[in-house]
């Protein structure tokens, strides 16, 4: 049977891929993988791009750089105890079976075992997990009329939005002292906490997923050379997911209201993704795939980021859509392993 056939295949080359400690700086493990997808793929033209040495490749059926339609995964992870995939119960558990190099190998056997009169590529890029910029700097070589990101939402949900990413550096400035006397000083690491706390009055903590609503978390608080003294400089560090009822720049002037006695770097910043479900290419896809489902589509919001920002950023439309799975960047992160030839199938309708 071809399912048989061609899910085996996926299996076992996204257990190959799991194996590759494709993290942070681990150059030569990402030569490995790409290594590995480039001779499974050998009948595509290849194209290698090398950015902040993060090396990422471009497969084609054409040499032509305005295509039908693009297909994007990255193939690096976040740190494990184990890089290994392990088959239990009907799914494959491990560090980036779910995120994402289960679906990266749907899309190297989609390609390997279709043919296509479309012009496609397949963007494989590195640095995804450490918000880098590779995926960026290639698309300025791209255009196409359709995009494919498989790295949002679960169970085949449709996401149509993600929200945008702001991470800021604040420094505040004291009076330092010694700790037995903190009435002689002025602790800018207080001040900091402060601003944190006034700054959760405006953008309330969401409850859960749900709540499609712009977050501000506390990911950093520095200060102090010492144990005994009061601290003359603090850093706090805040990643905020944004929405578009909030940009940046509303966020920062916010801040900026309630001390402005501090000084603000932006760290990182990222667009919103957003694709817009009435357009006739997505309509279409909706169609197709609630027929490969037997359900009705599920359309979703997420509230991460991901590589779908760059092409929302050139106006291509972008599927987004998840096999079934869960737990990704933690210890029992899977993915079920007969989803991924339902995506399978769900592609090759598309293609």
């Amino acid at each position: 049977m071809e399912k048989d056939k061609v899910l085996n295949e996926i299996v076992n080359n996204t257990k190959v891929l799991m194996g590759y400690k494709t993290i942070k700086d681990n150059f030569s493990e990402f030569d490995k993988a790409l290594g590995f997808i480039e001779n499974e793929l050998s009948n595509y033209y290849v194209r290698e791009y090398v950015i902040d040495n993060y090396k990422n490749l471009v497969l084609s059926n054409t040499k032509d750089k305005d295509l039908d339609v693009i297909f994007c995964c990255h193939v690096d992870v976040v740190p494990a105890e184990k890089y290994e995939g392990v088959v239990e119960d009907g799914k494959l558990y491990g560090r980036g079976s779910f995120d994402m190099k289960g679906q990266l190998s749907v899309v190297m056997s989609l390609l390997k075992n279709n043919k296509s009169k479309k012009k496609i590529a397949f963007m494989i890029t590195s640095d995804e997990e450490i918000g880098g910029m590779c995926c960026k700097e290639i698309l300025k070589d791209y255009n196409a009329k359709l995009a494919v990101v498989p790295d949002g939402g679960k169970n085949f949900e449709l996401v149509v939005e993600e929200k945008g990413l702001l991470q800021l550096e604040i420094t505040a400035y004291g009076v330092t002292a010694h700790a037995s006397e903190p009435y002689k000083g002025n602790n800018p690491l207080l001040k900091l906490i402060s601003l944190y706390e006034n700054l959760l009055d405006i953008y309330r903590m969401p409850k859960d997923e749900n709540e499609f609503v712009t977050s501000v978390n506390l990911s950093k608080l520095n200060g102090g050379d010492a144990n005994n003294m009061v601290p003359s400089k603090a850093t706090m560090v805040l990643d905020i997911r944004y929405t578009k009822e909030n940009p940046p720049e509303i966020i920062i002037n916010d801040i900026k209201s309630l001390c402005d006695d501090i000084e603000i770097k932006i760290l990182g910043k990222d667009s919103l993704f957003h694709v817009d479900k009435k357009l006739t290419i997505i309509k279409d896809f909706i169609k197709d795939t609630e027929k490969v489902l037997e359900r009705k589509l599920v359309i979703k919001k997420c509230v991460a980021t991901s590589d779908a920002i760059y092409f929302s950023e050139k106006n291509i439309p972008t599927i987004m859509m998840n096999p079934a799975g869960n737990f990704w960047h933690g210890p029992g992160e899977y993915v079920e392993i007969d989803s991924l030839y339902t995506l399978y199938e769900i592609f090759k309708n598309l293609i």
